[in-house]
């Protein structure tokens, strides 16, 4: 193993097989000392050959018990050549550190492209809300414009044409019964561009919060379709936005039911549960097939305005078996 014959070494020291750095540092020496106190010693370490190549020796040394008078008459060093897995176990070692750098390379890089993602999240939540806050205004804009525009036009015709009935009815009474029937019905379209102005812009969510804006929601759905709405009185929900996203959403929700559902009752719920908000709009109505698979306009917006939130929006529909939309917002921090 060491590539000595016994010839040339008979006769020399035992350190003939360490390295120049454990001969200085007595490593020979060391473990016959311990071998004397302990009667054996155990050692790994690399060791050189006559040609000066090193092999590494998984060794173990006794001391030699002599008889009578002689206590101790040498020692007896047992090596094997453990250079093989030696040179495996370090590349083995090699493998795992390289493996070690690998991960934390790619751990590094998961958690920028992890870091990225989530402020690319923050800004997408970001311009989402930016976008609800410009269509509400404009939503805004446009209903106060009905109402303040076209409605009161609307109203100052129709009076005009009750007055000029009124005043032609002796003579042409035949006209006058036109002009009444055309009054009634500039004010009914008066009224139908209330009803889409107080849709546009809620005036009732600012005034008395969400309770009263989905009891109003309700209150308009009762001339077509009964409908009730069940919310704690002490129940409030004080983040505008949140608030105005939970209505835009019954809204949504109660308006697909009437042109759809064929319902003969709708109810609108809001309830605190764990630590959300829970919005509920359910129907009797039809239901649908595939709720999750098949998303109109008006399905894509609740969802949206549920992320928008922080939210969920569920829905669940069987066919026959009505339908229910539900919101979850988590409760203002």
């Amino acid at each position: 193993m060491f590539g000595w014959s016994a010839e040339e070494v008979i006769g020399k020291r035992g350190d003939l097989i360490f390295t120049r750095d454990d001969r200085a540092a007595g490593r020979a020496e060391k473990e016959m000392t311990v071998a004397l106190q302990k009667g054996y010693t155990n050692d790994t370490r690399w060791y050189v050959r006559k040609d000066g190549s090193r092999v590494w020796v998984d060794s173990v040394m006794r001391r030699l018990d002599g008889e009578g008078v002689e206590k101790v008459r040498g020692f007896a060093k047992i090596a094997r050549d453990a250079t093989e897995q030696r040179v495996v176990g370090e590349k083995l070692k090699q493998a795992h550190a390289e493996l070690e750098r690998r991960v934390m390379e790619r751990t590094a890089e998961l958690v920028a492209t992890n870091t990225e993602l989530h402020n690319e999240m923050k800004r997408r939540q970001t311009l989402e809300r930016e976008i609800l806050e410009v269509t509400e205004r404009e939503r805004s804009r446009v209903g106060q414009d009905l109402h303040d525009g076209l409605c009161q036009e609307l109203t100052a015709t129709a009076f005009l044409l009750k007055s000029k009935a009124k005043t032609i009815s002796r003579k042409v009474p035949e006209c006058a019964k036109a002009m009444q029937e055309a009054a009634e019905t500039v004010n009914e379209n008066a009224g139908r561009a209330r009803d889409l102005a107080r849709g546009l812009h809620p005036s009732e969510l600012g005034a008395g919060g969400l309770l009263v804006a989905l009891r109003e929601v309700a209150t308009r759905t009762n001339e077509r379709t009964p409908c009730r709405c069940e919310c704690p009185r002490s129940l409030r929900v004080s983040d505008e936005t949140i608030a105005l996203n939970l209505y835009r959403v019954a809204q949504e929700a109660v308006n697909n039911a009437l042109k759809y559902a064929r319902a003969s009752e709708i109810v609108i719920t809001l309830r605190k549960d764990d630590h959300d908000f829970v919005l509920a709009i359910t129907d009797d109505g039809t239901g649908m097939r595939s709720p999750g698979k098949k998303k109109t306009m008006g399905i894509h917006m609740m969802k949206y305005r549920a992320d928008v939130c922080g939210g969920k929006l569920e829905i669940e529909s069987r066919r026959g078996h009505g339908t229910t939309v539900t919101c979850r917002v988590p409760l203002e921090s």
